[in-house]
């Protein structure tokens, strides 16, 4: 890098972190809020409450409860197959990959500094070779694309990204606080080892101030500074240069950049030579950019927003509960100045002179009046009353409820609006409730947009061969049967697309979908052109039972031995393959198969077919061994999930198995009949 780009990028650095000062500001006010770290008030007993609690608690437990349902289709037909498999890698990835605790707190990020951050990364295989920031890598997978969440206060965007397109800002920048001891073992800074210095506590307060450490209260700052001291700490800042397709990595107290490489998430092509002695490509182990990357937009970060911006302020708004801060000072402020009044007056009562003058204890007996104390007086309802001092104004209530009313309406997410109560006739009751479903169904795009992007991303990511894990196997269910395969680069390189179900997210989906799956059991049951026993296997694995084939599966391997037995006689008698079925219990009638030596009616047949061929026996062997075969050959190719048929003849439909059990046990009768009348006419035969 040249002394003027190294000039440059110090000013654009510079013009971000000025940029960002005020924001910062902004966003700290509001978590101190959070934290019910609150401003003087001129209220000597200040009432600590946290209205922001509540409603964060609220909103991100209706829009991100659990992990979601991640659906996939591939889009051309001959890789169809390949669908279940990158869906079911990328629902298995967000588990391994502990993708939800960094999502939900970057959506508590982007209620209080308006963008929460989610950055991409790879953990290398082993334990030695890690990533900064260093300390994070013990809890992330091996050898697997990793997902966590960055701090905002450590995020610097080009401050001339349009406020809607993230993907044409010309850079990105995080700053890290790092270990010391890590950067220096560090194979990418080896040129750098000695020249990198920790951070000095007077440098601590001037680069640090908007680091993430910053939020914390003041009683932790000055541990936070200490902990810093003692660990000496080096702030790295990291430019992800999509324009030059450029990581580069900057450490504080030295111009030039430690680092400068291509990005590791620009798309590659592997360079090969052709075999000279056979023509095929090999491998030189060198690699080319195609152009693309394999993040969606060219950077490593996806940004969580849940509203629009003016654009004044390029990419960034103010956050949305900066809406609501107001409304939540109003309530303090009232509540406490509510307490203060009651803490502040006592209650003194007024009394008429004649009173005492008949009983001269009377005040000593209403100050120690017990519940259901008779007092007799001359006057009861003029004797005595209330001084009135202290008392809040309506207007002061009514300030009160309106701030409440005026915050629900920008935050409530489902359900009526509490400030209405009882008042609210059905009309507004409807409108509130509406308004509310289309609030959190606007969220909850955002939250879906979070994981489809998580997901495409790292499915893109270990396509290529670089990142592909050396060991991930996923399970994948192919109607009855399931079956594990290995996750190859080929199958990730299928062009495909994601689709999140919204809905799994929320916290009570389970029961949804149960009631929705009963319903249609109840319009489908007892339907001829419906197959019953996929309805009931459809209701158990809603129910959440692990495996609904222990609680039928005797009724279908019954079924399923049965027809083999018939299929036996049927081969007995005219000596030919009635073909296997994609849908059949392949397992179950092989075994059936094997033991037709103990089915009497079958050697009968076969003894009365030897009279007239003599070779009747070994054909009979060969079409059994022949139906086996094609058995072993479907149950195969069902395991490795290619849905391809083991016979030109494939009937999958229950009423086609039927028809074809019947017409089994017809041919064995006639063959039967036949041969018996032919036995008849040809007594010196026997």
């Amino acid at each position: 890098m040249t002394e003027s780009e190294q000039r440059r990028w110090k000013r654009d650095l510079d013009l971000a972190r000025r940029f960002m000062a005020p924001k910062h500001r902004v966003w700290r006010r509001l978590l101190k809020a959070y934290r019910m770290e609150y401003e003087h008030l001129g209220i000597a007993n200040i009432v600590k409450f946290s209205r922001f609690y509540p409603l964060t608690r609220q909103l991100l437990a209706s829009i991100s409860f659990r992990y979601p349902h991640i659906m996939a289709a591939v889009e051309k037909p001959q890789f169809a197959q390949h669908a279940d498999i990158i869906a079911e890698t990328a629902n298995a990835a967000n588990k391994v990959m502990e993708v939800k605790p960094e999502v939900q707190q970057a959506l508590f990020d982007a209620l209080y500094c308006f963008l929460g951050w989610i950055k991409f990364d790879y953990n290398p295989p082993g334990n030695e070779d890690i990533i900064a920031p260093y300390v994070t890598a013990d809890s992330m997978q091996n050898d697997m694309v990793s997902v966590r969440r960055v701090s905002p206060f450590n995020i610097y965007v080009d401050p001339l990204t349009p406020p809607h397109k993230m993907s044409d800002a010309r850079w990105i920048a995080e700053d890290m606080l790092v270990p010391l001891e890590f950067v220096q073992k560090d194979e990418r800074f080896k040129n750098f080892k000695h020249r990198i210095k920790a951070l000095s506590m007077d440098e601590s307060d001037d680069f640090l101030s908007n680091m993430q450490d910053s939020s914390v209260s003041e009683d932790g700052e000055s541990l936070m500074q200490e902990a810093r001291g003692n660990g000496e700490m080096v702030l790295l800042t990291e430019v992800h240069d999509r324009i030059h397709g450029k990581r580069i990595t900057f450490a504080q107290g030295i111009e030039e950049p430690i680092e400068e490489i291509d990005h590791p998430f620009l798309e590659m092509d592997p360079v090969t030579i052709p075999d000279p002695v056979t023509g095929e490509p090999l491998m030189t182990g060198e690699m080319v950019p195609t152009g693309a990357w394999l993040v969606k937009g060219g950077f490593p970060y996806h940004a969580i927003r849940f509203d629009m911006s003016d654009g004044l302020d390029g990419l960034y708004g103010l956050p949305m509960m900066g809406y609501v801060e107001d409304e939540q000072k109003i309530q303090l402020e009232s509540v406490s100045r509510r307490a203060d009044l009651l803490k502040r007056f006592p209650r003194i009562l007024l009394g008429q002179k004649s009173e005492k003058d008949e009983n001269d204890v009377v005040a000593g007996q209403l100050e120690t009046a017990q519940d259901g104390t008779i007092l007799w007086v001359n006057d009861v309802n003029n004797g005595f009353r209330e001084m009135p001092m202290g008392n809040v104004p309506m207007d002061q209530l009514g300030l009160e409820r309106t701030a409440r009313e005026e915050e629900e309406q920008v935050l409530q997410v489902g359900g009526v609006a509490l400030a209405g109560g009882s008042s609210m006739t059905a009309t507004q009751s409807s409108l509130v409730a509406s308004f509310g479903q289309l609030n959190r169904e606007w969220l909850q795009d955002a939250v879906s947009n979070t994981y489809e992007v998580i997901a495409i991303n790292t499915l893109r990511i270990m396509s290529d061969e670089r990142y592909t894990p050396e060991a991930l196997i996923t399970s994948i269910s192919n109607g009855d049967q399931s079956y594990s395969t290995v996750i190859t680069s080929d199958i990730l390189k299928v062009p495909f697309t994601i689709h999140i179900e919204a809905n799994s997210m929320r916290p009570l989906f389970e029961q949804m979908e149960r009631e929705d799956t009963l319903a249609l059991v109840n319009t489908l049951a007892n339907r001829p052109e419906v197959n019953q026993m996929e309805l009931i296997k459809m209701v158990l694995r809603t129910f959440k039972v692990s495996n609904p084939d222990k609680l039928i599966g005797q009724t279908e391997k019954a079924t399923a031995t049965r027809k083999a037995q018939l299929e036996n006689q049927f081969m007995a008698g005219r000596l030919q393959d009635p073909g296997v079925l994609p849908t059949d219990d392949h397992q179950a009638e092989i075994a059936a198969h094997g033991k037709w030596q103990e089915d009497p009616a079958i050697t009968q047949l076969l003894q009365q077919l030897a009279q007239a061929n003599p070779q009747a026996f070994q054909q009979f062997q060969q079409v059994m061994q022949a139906h086996m075969q094609g058995h072993a050959q479907a149950q195969q190719q069902k395991m490795q999930g290619g849905g391809g048929r083991a016979s030109t003849k494939t009937v999958p439909s229950i009423a086609d198995v039927n028809s074809q059990a019947n017409n089994i046990t017809s041919t064995v009768r006639s063959n039967a009949q036949r041969t018996a009348q032919a036995v008849s006419n040809n007594p010196d035969q026997n």
